[in-house]
């Protein structure tokens, strides 16, 4: 929760990216239309993309400018500035293991205002130049069970079913406003998202197999290996039982379902 419990703490909030973001109101020196073609502030400041220098794709032109009081002065491009908020009494909540090496030293943590999560950034630590993308980080090594749970939550992600033991799963909930995805991808990591005081990473399980990391409409809140990991789903077939295997390792097949289920055994792979 928050930590700053009293005092005012003023943040501009605004979207860049397919990401919200917010950045303390002492370190914006202002906010403007960009010029005619959006490539510079009154043809003295080259204007650059927020999304693209945290290695996401170019913003649309022309946007919003701000203007940050770093050194060298930076101006950077936003889809829309939200508002000027006080930020003292939202929740503010760290970032998850695992997300700090591609995130940090970029971003403190993220604040819940209005039901909509916005990542902290730390405007010094911006980059002044669009680069590579960061090496995304090497796959897990990918385990399948042996034996089967006796009941399983069934999901769709991408268009293949996955299982996971009952007893691993809390609760099933929508996406939902205050998801945020992440400016750049962290391996099976498609984004997080803040629930019972904590903030959840959001992965992908096909990811997990070599597939890109992708937002979906349902997350399956779980425990795995001591750690909160939410995991994407399209749909929620329901708890099933009595798997039996299919042809591959680590498919099973249910009394119900025409399309067998893959079985990962995801407690070894988060641990």
């Amino acid at each position: 929760m928050s930590p700053f419990e009293s005092g005012r703490r003023l943040c501009l909030l605004v979207e860049a990216g397919e990401t919200r973001y917010a950045v303390e109101a002492t370190s914006v020196i202002e906010v403007a239309m960009p010029g005619a073609r959006g490539a510079s502030l009154r043809g003295v400041l080259e204007v650059k993309d927020l999304s693209a220098l945290l290695g996401g794709p170019p913003e649309d032109v022309p946007g919003m400018v701000v203007v940050l009081d770093v050194s060298p002065t930076l101006a950077v491009r936003v889809r829309s500035v939200v508002e000027v908020a006080d930020v003292a009494r939202d929740p503010f909540f760290l970032l998850p293991p695992g997300l700090a090496d591609s995130l940090a030293p970029l971003s403190r943590g993220a604040v819940l205002h209005k039901d909509r999560l916005y990542l902290e950034l730390i405007v010094e630590a911006l980059p002044h130049r669009a680069g590579p993308r960061a090496t995304p980080p090497e796959l897990r090594p990918v385990h399948w069970v042996d034996v089967p749970p006796e009941r399983a939550l069934v999901l769709e992600s991408q268009g293949v079913l996955f299982g996971v033991p009952l007893g691993n799963v809390s609760q099933v909930v929508p996406r939902g406003e205050a998801f945020s995805v992440l400016p750049v991808q962290s391996g099976p990591v498609a984004g997080v998202y803040p629930h019972a005081q904590a903030l959840w990473p959001i992965c992908s399980v096909p990811a997990l197999l070599g597939a890109p990391a992708r937002v979906e409409d349902l997350f399956v809140l779980t425990e795995l290996a001591g750690r909160n990991v939410g995991l994407a789903a399209t749909r929620v077939l329901g708890v099933l039982q009595k798997f039996k295997p299919a042809e591959l390792t680590g498919t099973f097949r249910a009394p119900g379902l025409p399309d067998p289920v893959m079985l990962l055994d995801l407690q070894r792979m988060f641990s």
